[in-house]
């Protein structure tokens, strides 16, 4: 760390009563921090350690590690070491990633905590109408985001549903499935490649619906689609969700069916909406994040 001295500084100037890390990559340093200030350490992570997953949590040290002939043995030994080091470092460990919530409360003697995302979203004061033949998708194009799905389910929902343009935004390694979409419906398939934040939360508010393919991930997206208060329909649940509750949950096979639905009962329309928009209130503000993150912070201290 090039700023280690500064840092030790600031923090000695401060003297703060707990250490809130940010990833594991920071817990060496933290730990000096610790040991010479003598306050506990939070530690906040994307994803806890999986053994099944070894590289979803410090995959690019890990896949050094690899090779062809142990395969995936020493990334999951070492990754495994390095989160006990962890655990019995840290007074409390929190993670985002909503499966890790059926983890233990406890790890290695360590209090273990799910906390989802927060979304935080500017005040928009231009009135946005919902348009209501558009569904939208935004976010990387990355594998576990299932964009080849799109390729089978897009052309039923143009050719079955009320739905008339389907809107996307984001790129990345999966970009050509985008553009045989485009190539195939000229009319009917808009692609940016990004957009600000506050344009894209006005793209969300004026579409019908948000379609999310995903397996796992996208949650800032779907986050973004509850605040905006457009109803969520995903093919995938990956993140709890209740389906006519606070999203429409289907399958790639019923999806026209589900979707025709949300468009003729203005009853089930609102209801998911009002759900989705309910769940981020209670779950995913930066006031609800925050105050979890203080109450576990403070019961770190005592």
């Amino acid at each position: 760390l090039p700023f280690k001295k500064e840092i030790e500084t600031l923090v000695s100037q401060f003297q703060p009563d707990v250490i809130f890390c940010e990833e594991i990559s920071n817990m060496k340093f933290a730990l000096e921090l610790k040991r010479k200030f003598r306050v506990p350490i939070v530690l906040r992570t994307e994803f806890a350690y999986d053994a099944s997953y070894p590289y979803r949590s410090m995959g690019r040290l890990l896949k050094f590690f690899k090779n062809p002939l142990t395969r995936n043995f020493f990334p999951i030994l070492l990754g495994s070491l390095i989160w006990r080091w962890a655990y019995a470092n840290a007074d409390a460990v929190i993670s985002c990633y909503f499966e890790d919530a059926k983890k233990q409360p406890e790890i290695n003697n360590t209090p273990f905590y799910y906390i989802p995302w927060p979304t935080y979203y500017p005040d928009i004061y231009e009135e946005v109408t919902r348009k209501r033949g558009r569904a939208v998708f935004i976010g990387a194009f990355d594998p576990h985001k299932n964009l080849n799905e799109l390729l089978s389910t897009i052309p039923k929902l143009l050719s079955e549903s009320p739905l008339e343009e389907f809107c996307v935004v984001g790129t990345g390694q999966y970009l050509d499935v985008i553009e045989k979409l485009k190539t195939d419906y000229p009319n009917s398939i808009q692609h940016f490649e990004s957009l600000s934040r506050e344009d894209c939360l006005k793209l969300i508010r004026g579409s019908f619906f948000s379609y999310s393919p995903a397996t796992r991930g996208g949650w800032g997206f779907i986050g973004d689609s509850w605040a905006m208060g457009t109803p969520v329909v995903v093919t995938h649940n990956h993140y709890g969700f209740l389906d006519d509750v606070d999203s429409v949950v289907t399958s790639p096979e019923e999806i026209v069916n589900r979707v025709k639905e949300l468009y003729q009962n203005e009853t089930e329309f609102e209801r998911v909406r009002d759900g989705g928009h309910k769940r981020f209130l209670e779950n995913h503000t930066a006031e609800a994040v925050g105050s979890r993150f203080l109450e576990i912070c403070t019961l770190a201290v005592k």
